[in-house]
Parts: structure tokens; C-alpha cells; sequence
């Protein structure tokens, strides 16, 4: 029987040795949040020996809090993996040899699951698809192999809904050097953002069209009664308005 998933005090679950992808994407975000990622890259140097007191302080409470904030990420059976450590660079790297996915036959499955990658308009942005497949791109990357800017650019495209076929035959006679992802991006994002406006504005023709059929309709129906009740139309006044068919 599977135990059921620890609890996170975060918003993403525990690493949990199938999720390592996702969640050192999450776990970096926290650390960052944190003023701890620095010392994951080495960027934050040592305190001078100048420092005040509470500026050492500072620097060794986030350095402990780099290690502490892992420690609380990764469930209770992995813990023995960084226990003799209390250094959050050197408990980053352990869990990436053990955890991050290098062979071949995981190589073969994020490869598939890139060219898989269809843009889904009912569930999302064109930004968040470009993002999705710059994120497969760097988790292919991480595997052992770097997929070629041009094929990357036109994952982008391939994929897409009607809307964007006019976009994408003009982005099809692009010169090869002006043919990359972050260019295509950019033309993507800017005609969803066109395409976004042309529905609103045919929403509001629509809403137009349909309050003055509307009125019209309410208007001949109002003609109608009166025409019944023995009521005429009085040209003098304004239209619509009616008196009373009077005898002589």
C-alpha cells in the first residue's frame, strides 16, 4: 500500500525522488525568497573581518537558513543522504547526484515529451506554452543533451491553433539568424495579445447588435398595442410616443 505524501511546509510537495525536476525549480524560488540562493551559486563571499556584529550575524543566520530551508523540502527517508552536513551548497549538490535524471533512457523520455508539447488555449497563455517549452528545453539540457535553436523555435509553432496560422507563415520566411525561440516569443505573445482584442471587440459588435434588434423589437411591439387599444401615432410628437384616437 503507498504512504501517503508527507506534508510540505511549502507550497509545492516534499522532493520525494520522483519530482527532483519540479521541485529543485520550486526550492531554488524559496531560497531566493529567502536572500539564501547565493550561497547554492557561490556568489556570496564571506564576511570581511570589518564586519560588524550584526552584519556576521545576518550572513550566518542565512547561511544556516540555505541548509535548514532544504532540510524541510526533502522527506524523511532522504534525510540521511545530508545529515552530516550543515552546509546548503554541499546538501544542494548531494541531492542533485543521487536525484537529478542523466541516463540515457530518461534522455529518451524528455525528448519525446518535448516534441509532445501542444499549446492548449482553453488551459493557458502562449506565454505560459513558451515558457513550458523553455522549461523542457532546460530539463533536456540538464540530461545530457542541448536541442538545437532552430528546432526549439519551431516547436513554438508547429503545434498552434488557427489564429496564429497567418503569424506563422510569415515567421516560416524569417532569415535564419532572426529564426530563434526568444524572437518567436515575442511575435507569439504579440498576436495574442491582437487576437485577444479582435474577440473582445467582436463581443461588443455582438452586444451591440443584440440590444438594438432589441429595442427594436420592443418598440414594434409597443406599436402594436397601441394600434390594438384604438391609439394613433402623433407626428408632432417624438417617436414612439402615441395619444388617443379621438372621434370627432
Amino acid at each position: 500500500m503507498n504512504m501517503p505524501a508527507e506534508s510540505s511546509p511549502f507550497a509545492f510537495p516534499k522532493l520525494d525522488g520522483s519530482n527532483y525536476t519540479s521541485w529543485k525549480e520550486d526550492m531554488k524560488v524559496v531560497l531566493m525568497d529567502r536572500g539564501c540562493w547565493s550561497f547554492i551559486i557561490e556568489e556570496d563571499k564571506p564576511c570581511p573581518e570589518q564586519a560588524t556584529e550584526k552584519e556576521k550575524f545576518e550572513y550566518d543566520w542565512r547561511k544556516q537558513r540555505c541548509y535548514t530551508t532544504i532540510y524541510q523540502g526533502i522527506e524523511r527517508k532522504f534525510l540521511l543522504l545530508i545529515r552530516h552536513t550543515t552546509n546548503g551548497k554541499e546538501a544542494w549538490n548531494i541531492l542533485k547526484s543521487n536525484f537529478e535524471p542523466t541516463s540515457k533512457a530518461r534522455l529518451a523520455v524528455l525528448i519525446d515529451e518535448f516534441f509532445e508539447l501542444k499549446f492548449n488555449p482553453v488551459e493557458e497563455t502562449i506565454g505560459i506554452f513558451c515558457k513550458r517549452v523553455e522549461e523542457k528545453k532546460t530539463q533536456v539540457k540538464e540530461a545530457g543533451f542541448e536541442i538545437p535553436e532552430l528546432l526549439i523555435a519551431l516547436q513554438l509553432i508547429r503545434r498552434l491553433t488557427a489564429e496564429y496560422d497567418h503569424l506563422v507563415q510569415t515567421l516560416y520566411r524569417l532569415k535564419d539568424e532572426e529564426f530563434n525561440h526568444r524572437e518567436v516569443e515575442k511575435e507569439l505573445v504579440n498576436e495574442a495579445g491582437r487576437i485577444q482584442l479582435k474577440q473582445k471587440d467582436l463581443n461588443l459588435d455582438h452586444t451591440e447588435n443584440a440590444y438594438t434588434v432589441g429595442s427594436f423589437r420592443q418598440q414594434e411591439t409597443r406599436k402594436k398595442s397601441f394600434e390594438r387599444s384604438g391609439a394613433v401615432l402623433e407626428p408632432s410628437r417624438n417617436p414612439g410616443q402615441y395619444r388617443e384616437n379621438q372621434l370627432p
